[in-house]
């Protein structure tokens, strides 16, 4: 009876012990805890994981009491992962997203649990899909917009992305994000950014002065007179809503912002 007893005693501290170590990784990987939210984003059937790695942060730290007394307690790299992500674009074409935990790993390092400013995981993740879809948009832009007035290796000088004023986003800013319907990986534009009130973003576009620099002497004079044909093809496109910061080089800079995109703007 009693070797029963034991047996059972193993088998249920066995049990929980899986049950732990089982919990401890659904939460860490996002891939399986946020299966329903990335199906939303990208569509059922549509992604996959294709790798996942964990990294040692240069950013923030993580402290180790040690059992040897000569060792005390003592500072190491804080971990966080990232997932490839492959999923099939809007045009059919294969592309990768890559998102990480590194971000909500330092912010609910430097916040208590109880901050109103510390990352929920669903947060976190919230705001790495915005930053890779922010940089989507600006490419589609580039693609619908920039290439009708720019050559291509002229327009491939140009960084465009879609960034935002006034700091961080609060955190439960992400919580409606997620809820967006526009907020998906094959439907979102450049106007869904500009036109919602979430928060205050603008069309980003930098010429990098090194690519420049590799293009002749022609190329370069039409780039940088190009500034008044792309101001007027992006406010073509937004109208109101049209809201944007330019710089293609020295003298040769514009920024604007679109009635509705100022209205907007001073209503946060």
């Amino acid at each position: 009876m009693r070797r029963w007893k034991k047996i059972g005693i193993a088998a249920a501290l066995i049990m929980i012990v899986s049950v732990i170590l089982f919990a401890r990784y659904y939460l860490q990987m996002w891939p399986l805890r946020f299966r329903a939210e990335l199906d939303a984003f990208f569509g059922k059937g549509n992604w996959e994981t294709v790798s996942s790695e964990a990294k040692e942060s240069m950013i923030y730290t993580v402290r180790y009491r040690s059992s040897n007394r000569a060792i005390g307690s003592e500072e190491r790299p804080g971990k966080f992962h990232t997932w490839d992500i492959a999923c099939i674009d809007s045009s059919g074409e294969g592309e990768i997203w890559s998102i990480s935990d590194h971000t909500m790993r330092i912010n609910q390092d430097r916040h208590w649990l109880f901050s109103p400013d510390r990352y929920s995981a669903k947060q976190a993740l919230a705001l790495e899909l915005m930053d890779v879809s922010c940089a989507a948009a600006g490419e589609k832009l580039r693609e619908d917009i920039l290439l009708d007035i720019l050559p291509e290796q002229e327009a491939d000088c140009l960084d465009v992305e879609i960034f935002y004023r006034n700091g961080n986003p609060p955190p439960d800013m992400y919580d409606v994000l997620l809820e967006e319907p526009w907020f998906t990986a094959r439907e979102t534009t450049a106007a869904n950014y500009l036109s919602t009130d979430l928060y205050d973003f603008y069309i980003h576009i930098l010429a990098h002065d090194y690519r420049v620099e590799k293009l002749s002497a022609d190329e370069q004079e039409h780039l940088m007179g190009s500034l008044a044909e792309i101001e007027e093809a992006l406010k073509a496109a937004y109208g109101e809503y049209a809201d944007y910061d330019i710089y293609l080089g020295e003298g040769r800079e514009a920024v604007f912002q679109g009635t509705k995109a100022a209205q907007a703007a001073g209503e946060r």
